[in-house]
């Protein structure tokens, strides 16, 4: 039995690492100091405003209402006015529509809100003749793209200066027990099995159990890790060395020329998909996830070990959202796939719907990968048997 480790940016988080896209948004508002500020984000036309307190877009709109500056938007114009006159040049519309609800956003939510407005653009009703409709639908894509393509740049500078300094610190004990692969003994092979369906347990993972205990004396419960970092940071490494598993970062590293962090959305089941490709335009997929995957060998990687044999998932601060289908569809419902294992979140206190942790959040956005839901039942780990992912406490 393998085991495939799913690492997602709640891993990062639960190491007290702000890599979620609100930090990435409120350090970006921090280095803004005066009214006089400008880059490729965002130009500011209102000197003489000290904006120390503003942490978001929506503050700054509230300050400057406060200063009885009321700014307003025009029709189809993605740039704020004071008066008639322009007081905020938005150069990058696509931050900014993120940046008006960040506090509830993550990378998730990000990337479906990229397959929202793509799928928009795409949707509109023409208001000219065909040709230049379709050069209008063109560009509007193109200038997504570009956005979104300008936010990756800078996040990944965003974690190379603020988040990777601070990955050396952020061991947590508690969190290695979970990566260990301790030998097993007869008297633990109950716990163990419970893990996967029934029928698989006499047939298959007895006799592998027998064997090898024939064989070397010496069984442990996995023979091969593999390590699916979803994360663009290599917290991973404080538990597990490429020596000890494999590490693939399907998704990019920090400062990788060679595989840089992706941004985009990974649903082609999605039924619009079929939409986009036959619009027979390449810069509508540029940030489809499937097409990065051919870049490298990473995609080959993983598929040859969910081949290789019989594996168990284990889940580890991953939400499993849509933007991801694609690629965790193949994985689960794949017959080598045999139990897929939740570590969830467990929350400080109760939500107000009485929830203690999002473990029925997680498995209910499992369910969307599978086809076949009878396999899905079959394969999830219980509550039970599971357990919360340890967060690094503040000293």
């Amino acid at each position: 039995m393998n085991r495939l480790i799913i690492v997602g940016n709640g891993f990062d988080i639960a190491h007290r690492l702000k890599t979620k896209y609100g930090d990435f948004i409120k350090y970006y508002w921090s280095q803004i100091k005066d009214s006089s500020y400008t880059d490729n984000f965002l130009g500011f036309h209102i000197p003489g405003y000290i904006l120390d307190d503003c942490d978001g877009l929506k503050s700054t709109i509230d300050y400057f209402s406060s200063r009885n500056i009321d700014l307003k938007k025009k029709l189809n114009n993605p740039n704020y006015f004071n008066n008639g006159k322009l007081a905020i040049t938005v150069k990058n519309e696509f931050f900014c529509r993120i940046n008006e609800r960040y506090d509830e956003a993550d990378w998730v939510d990000i990337e479906m809100e990229y397959y929202t407005n793509l799928k928009k653009i795409l949707n509109r009703e023409p208001t000219q003749n065909v040709d230049e409709f379709e050069k209008e639908t063109y560009n509007k894509i193109l200038k997504l793209n570009d956005d979104i393509s300008i936010i990756a740049n800078e996040f990944d500078k965003y974690l190379e200066s603020q988040v990777l300094p601070e990955i050396d610190n952020s061991f947590n004990p508690r969190m290695k027990e979970l990566f260990d692969n301790d030998e097993i003994f007869e008297n633990d092979l109950k716990h163990f099995f419970a893990e996967f369906p029934k029928n698989l347990i006499g047939k298959e993972l007895k006799q592998e159990f027998e064997k090898k205990k024939n064989e070397s004396g010496i069984v442990k419960k996995f023979d091969h890790t593999l390590v699916l970092n979803f994360n663009y940071t290599e917290t991973i490494f404080h538990y597990l060395r490429p020596k000890m598993a494999s590490i693939i970062h399907i998704h990019g590293q920090v400062r990788n020329s060679t595989n840089p962090i992706n941004l985009g959305f990974g649903d082609e089941r999605d039924k619009f998909y079929p939409t986009i490709e036959d619009q027979n335009e390449n810069e509508y997929l540029r940030f489809i996830k499937s097409f990065y995957y051919s870049n490298n060998n990473n995609y080959k990687e993983l598929f040859d070990f969910v081949e290789e044999s019989s594996f168990q998932v284990q889940i580890m601060g991953h939400s499993c959202g849509l933007s991801d289908r694609t690629l965790l569809n193949a994985i689960f419902e794949n017959r080598n796939c045999k139990s897929i294992k939740v570590f969830y979140h467990q929350y400080p206190s109760a939500k107000p719907n009485g929830q203690t942790d999002n473990y029925s959040d997680i498995v209910r956005n499992i369910s969307r990968h599978f086809n076949q839901k009878t396999m899905m039942r079959d394969k999830i780990v219980n509550k039970t048997l599971s357990r919360d992912l340890p967060q690094l406490k503040l000293h």
